[in-house]
């Protein structure tokens, strides 16, 4: 091995070590950093990517609301439950969904 070689070879182990160990952010311009770090950082601390927890709990309190009304008779912003069964069982055609997109 000649003297450039194990120069080359010595910066190059340098240079890994420098950033596989710090986890070296690149130069990002202020207004992209927030999106840089959203990306890249470990998030796992911040925030639960499950929220099936959320959605449980939820959908609980919905069918909760449901059943209340359907045993008082109550009508809240003047829709009863019989209404909402109608809309729930109702069939949508295609053609209805794509008026209403092209509508928007």
């Amino acid at each position: 091995m000649n003297d450039p070689e194990a120069r080359r070879r010595e910066l190059l182990r340098q240079t890994r070590k420098r950033y596989d160990d710090n986890r070296f952010i690149p130069a990002v311009h202020p207004r992209y950093g927030n999106i840089y770090h959203e990306l890249y950082d470990d998030q796992e601390d911040t925030y639960p990517k499950d929220t099936f927890l959320f959605r449980l709990t939820l959908g609980i309190l919905c069918f909760i609301c449901y059943v209340w009304m359907d045993s008082s008779q109550a009508q809240i912003a003047s829709v009863s439950s019989d209404q909402i069964v109608n809309q729930i069982e109702k069939q949508v055609e295609m053609e209805d969904i794509q008026e209403v997109w092209k509508n928007l």
